[in-house]
């Protein structure tokens, strides 16, 4: 009896169990919403093993030099510039070359004065100065002639025309002013801290004081050189000068022979009395047409520049006053780039 029901239990349990799986197997005819999600991530191909490893390895010469790189390695990533490095690329003029601009920067360099007697930083470079010194040391400039004077008419023949001058302050500009900073900065000179001299670099203030500094020297200058440019009466008035110390030259003469002969030297002193009064009436009304639109700048500066501009017009057309136009345009861009870099310099 009790055999038969446990038999029936164990039915009975069948039956439901089968029931419970018809349930959860059957398809519903209202099915709800569904959820789909893997439950395992998607099957990746297995490691495999290089073909020389199940076929084998057949060697073979490499006969590539011993510097050469690797035929499987993986290529050098290229260097990452240090972004405060600044490069400059350009072609070296073949008669200006660089080694003028890094001639110009020692001019430069070596007329800074970072603490003066006054306390206050200073320079010396004058364009009365850069113009002596390179009229008489053509370092880093290529001349043609057998002397100083046929070398340098060759020099300035080649540059000084608005082209030349256009595409040498385009190039040589940018170089120049990054030249000028780095030298400041990391090569040592000999510098006077209140009247103290010794040999050190320059800091980013002292770099930024002297690139303000001889900013303003360029300004000037391309203001003297636009007057100029603007103004061609000023080197007749050069001209007039000239022939008015010829006067004084030879009155001088007339009276050195009075004297040495003996004879009444009333006439000839007087005429050479008038003949210097003339001279200094012209060098006076030149000093002050150019003081008019630099009033701040030097007499013997404005006189000088008249000369010199004088000189490198003799002979030629009025070509030549266009390049004092363009030269006044070189001299405010390097002015505007040595103002570009000290601000930055005093950031830092």
């Amino acid at each position: 009896m009790k055999r038969k029901q446990i038999a029936a239990i164990f039915l009975v349990c069948a039956v439901i169990l089968a029931a419970g799986a018809y349930i959860l197997l059957s398809d519903s005819r209202e099915p709800g919403p569904t959820v789909r999600q893997p439950v395992s991530p998607e099957a990746t191909p297995s490691a495999r093993a290089p073909d020389w490893v199940d076929k084998g390895q057949t060697p073979s010469p490499d006969y590539s030099p011993a510097t050469s790189e690797a035929h499987n390695a993986t290529p050098t990533p290229a260097p990452t510039p240090d972004p405060e490095t600044q490069v400059i690329e350009i072609s070296e003029d073949r008669v200006v070359t660089f080694t003028f601009v890094e001639s110009l920067t020692d001019f430069f360099l070596d007329r800074f004065v970072p603490e003066s007697s006054l306390g206050k930083p200073a320079t010396l470079v004058t364009v009365m100065g850069l113009n002596m010194h390179y009229g008489r040391d053509l370092e880093g400039l290529t001349a043609t002639g057998n002397n100083i004077r046929t070398m340098r008419k060759s020099i300035l023949d080649y540059a000084f025309n608005p082209t030349a001058i256009a595409m040498l302050s385009n190039a040589y500009i940018p170089l120049f002013t990054q030249q000028i900073v780095d030298s400041a900065l990391n090569e040592e000179r000999e510098y006077s801290r209140g009247g103290v001299k010794r040999k050190s670099t320059l800091t980013p203030s002292e770099t930024a004081a002297m690139l303000r500094l001889n900013a303003r020297m360029a300004e000037r200058t391309g203001t003297l050189f636009r007057t100029l440019a603007n103004d061609p009466e000023l080197v007749k008035m050069a001209a007039r000068y000239l022939q008015a110390a010829k006067a004084v030259k030879r009155a001088n003469a007339q009276l050195q022979d009075a004297i040495a002969e003996q004879e009444s030297t009333k006439q000839a002193g007087q005429r050479y009395k008038q003949a210097i009064l003339q001279r200094e009436n012209v060098k006076s009304a030149i000093v002050s047409r150019m003081r008019k639109t630099c009033e701040g700048c030097p007499p013997s500066e404005l006189f000088y520049v008249t000369q010199w501009a004088y000189r490198r017009t003799l002979g030629e057309d009025n070509g030549k006053m266009e390049a004092f136009a363009a030269a006044a345009d070189a001299m405010d861009n390097l002015s505007g780039a040595f103002l570009e870099k000290s601000i930055e310099l005093e950031k830092k």
